[in-house]
């Protein structure tokens, strides 16, 4: 079974370099036509099952990527991005370098610190975990083609899932650009990362 895993496309807020979090917002122009352009790239991949974040933007993304095929998208809370309390809809700008939750989150997750209101790391990867555990591993021998689409620090969280310690080599340490399609083989319940989205964001959203 093969995971086609992306972060969604981009947002007015990605564009103005503000925190989102849990924030429902809506894609960018720009996003839309990213999530259409790799919707046309992935074309050939004859889907089975299609999953993706409660969240708008990533709902869109999911549905832009399977425009003209009857593929139903399955939401699903565990893929929501991880809670930034206090800090959603900051711009990240007038925050200290040392102080961005992202810049924290990406370079060492394992010991990232939550802003107020928001959720650890270990929170995340554990929701992450329990996705694979009860809808993407049962799949195996039914799907053959999977596409999941979250976000930044969920994507990230499901790396950590699936590859344990070994997951900040297999992943890096900086958030993907948005639309970038990692590919993982599922196989008698082990992963394997066959492409790795190596486009990261210059900065921290």
């Amino acid at each position: 079974m093969k995971l086609y895993l992306l972060r969604h496309g981009r947002t007015l807020w990605n564009e103005q370099g503000r925190l989102q979090g849990r924030a429902d917002i809506p894609l960018s122009e720009e996003g839309r036509a990213a999530a259409r352009r790799a919707g046309e790239e992935l074309r050939a991949v004859p889907f089975s099952a299609a999953f993706a974040s409660p969240l708008l933007r990533a709902r869109e993304t999911a549905e832009l990527i399977l425009a003209g095929r009857n593929i139903p998208i399955t939401t699903d809370p565990r893929l929501l991005e991880l809670k930034f309390g206090v800090w959603e809809g900051v711009r990240l700008e007038t925050v200290p370098a040392s102080q961005r939750p992202t810049a924290q989150l990406f370079s060492d997750p394992e010991s990232y610190r939550p802003p107020e209101g928001g959720e650890t790391y270990q929170a995340l990867v554990e929701r992450c975990r329990a996705f694979l555990r009860d809808v993407i591993l049962p799949g195996e021998g039914t799907w053959e083609h999977v596409l999941i689409v979250s976000h930044g620090g969920a994507v990230r969280g499901l790396f950590s899932a699936m590859f344990g310690p070994a997951s900040e080599a297999v992943y890096g340490r900086r958030v993907q650009k948005n639309c970038a399609v990692n590919v993982i083989d599922c196989t008698a319940g082990a992963f394997t990362a066959e492409t790795v989205a190596r486009a990261y964001c210059e900065g921290d959203v």
